[in-house]
């Protein structure tokens, strides 16, 4: 499953107790599916969720979602806990990016 290896490699990368804030932002898109009958609750718990923006959700249960980065909170964590949701069936990652760059870092990169 792409989710799992996608928050294993972060997870390897990333020391268990960061020495200073990340210097980098994610943003993943996700595709959540939800039991259609829990979709109202579904979608009010993603919205809830720190990072979390829910840009469509379709009667069916099918929600449109992107994920980032928020002081806090790594949006590969915020992504696993979408199984935590009662009422997710499931969570496909279709898109990741990564982004070092000045704008992030407040730095030049090198």
């Amino acid at each position: 499953m792409r989710l799992n290896r996608f928050v294993a490699e972060e997870q390897t990368r990333l020391p268990v107790e960061p020495a200073e804030p990340r210097q980098e932002w994610n943003v993943c898109g996700v595709l959540v599916h939800a039991r259609a009958e829990k979709r109202a609750d579904v979608e009010a718990a993603l919205r809830a969720l720190p990072g979390v923006d829910v840009h469509h959700a379709g009667a069916d249960g099918r929600m449109v979602v992107t994920i980032e980065d928020v002081d806090g909170s790594w949006a590969g964590a915020t992504l696993t806990r979408l199984y935590e949701i009662e009422g997710v069936a499931g969570a496909s990652l279709v898109f990741h990016q990564s982004d070092q760059s000045e704008s992030v870092t407040g730095e030049k990169g090198s």
